[in-house]
């Protein structure tokens, strides 16, 4: 269990970074000197890669003790926030990517939703 919960931080921890520099340069905060579309396509195998480890290093996790994981209010929070930060990402972040159109309240709530997905799975050690 150790070993797969370190493997799932890991790939949290890229897959953060990777959302953090994109929706960065989507607010129009650093970076401003590459096209968006030229950034998503570079940090784009970083956060598939990212995904696939996360999502099955959690499903191992979530298979030692899934009545623990059913039970938990974070975790349901972390499920349901995680498919808003994917939709988001997909429906609306994608747009703003391809038109090369810099938003800071875009790039926010994709931050939030993504980190909140990573809070909310560090709640559910402390949090019934």
């Amino acid at each position: 269990m150790p070993a797969g919960q370190a493997v799932h931080l890991i790939g949290i921890t890229l897959l953060l970074a990777a959302m953090l520099i994109l929706n960065l340069r989507v607010a129009g905060m650093g970076m401003m000197d590459w096209p968006l579309p030229r950034l998503e396509r570079q940090l784009r195998p970083w956060a598939l890669g990212a995904v696939t480890v996360v999502i099955l290093s959690g499903i191992l996790i979530f298979l030692g003790t899934p009545a623990k994981y059913l039970a938990s209010n974070p975790f349901r929070v972390k499920m349901t926030v995680l498919g808003l930060a994917i939709l988001f990402h997909v429906a609306v972040l994608r747009r703003f990517v391809t038109a090369e159109r810099v938003n800071a309240l875009v790039a926010g709530v994709s931050l939030t939703l993504w980190f909140l997905v990573g809070w909310a799975g560090r709640a559910i050690a402390f949090v019934p």
